[in-house]
């Protein structure tokens, strides 16, 4: 691995996924921060920026994992992926967070006054993202895939793709509160079943968000907006 001090750390996920797990497991963001670098990731997860490229270095030395070649998948393939993964993953999480959200508020509110807000956070969030799923199966998805084939004339491409990152931003900023609010998914003591199967789920819903997240900007965005540039 050549050390680059200015590439940043959604461009090196975006091209090897085993070096989102690197990121991951320090606590980086790399996908709403994927414009960081290698410098300032290393700052944001407490490690030296040394420690951070020799863990790059051995991930790159380990066998190729599944998932880590998206990168190479062609805009209308990669569509096609994050709907039948995470698009689905997330109409079908959400109802069941919501449900768990509201019964474990409901029994453990009174000693516990955070999972009131989480129950808020879990809803509005379930919203926000819902609608914003809507707005790219409807608008954009369709949009990269006409310009896959060819067409041109789609002037809103850039305009819509720069909506849908704020919007990740503020899913970003969503998850972020999850875990405040839930610190870090640690489930208290003496929790019961349905308090550890709700943080457990938080939890990996926050994993999956990300992942689609970093998908989408650090991926299939940049691809969609060279084809425009072509166009």
């Amino acid at each position: 691995m050549v050390r680059n001090n200015v590439i940043t750390v959604g461009e090196m996920a975006g091209k090897d996924y085993r070096m989102a797990d690197v990121f991951r497991g320090f606590g980086i963001d790399f996908c709403c921060g994927g414009g960081q670098t290698i410098a300032q990731a290393a700052a944001q997860g407490g490690i030296t920026e040394e420690a951070l490229w020799k863990a790059l270095e051995a991930a790159e030395q380990k066998a190729k994992q599944p998932g880590s070649d998206l990168g190479v998948l062609a805009p209308a393939l990669l569509i096609e992926h994050i709907l039948h993964t995470h698009h689905k993953y997330v109409k079908e999480a959400l109802p069941v967070i919501w449900q768990f959200g509201q019964k474990v508020a409901g029994h453990h509110g009174d000693t516990h006054p955070e999972l009131i807000d989480l129950r808020a956070a879990i809803l509005h969030e379930a919203e926000e993202l819902l609608d914003h799923l809507e707005k790219e199966e409807q608008i954009l998805f369709p949009a990269i895939r006409q310009l896959s084939a060819g067409e041109k004339g789609l002037p809103y491409i850039k305009g819509t793709i720069e909506a849908m990152m704020k919007e990740h931003s503020s899913s970003g900023e969503s998850l972020e509160e999850w875990r405040r609010l839930t610190n870090d998914y640690q489930v208290p003591q003496g929790a019961c079943n349905s308090y550890r199967f709700l943080f457990e789920k938080l939890r990996e819903f926050d994993t999956d968000l990300r992942q689609h997240i970093h998908l989408e900007n650090n991926i299939l965005f940049p691809k969609a907006l060279a084809l425009a540039q072509e166009a």
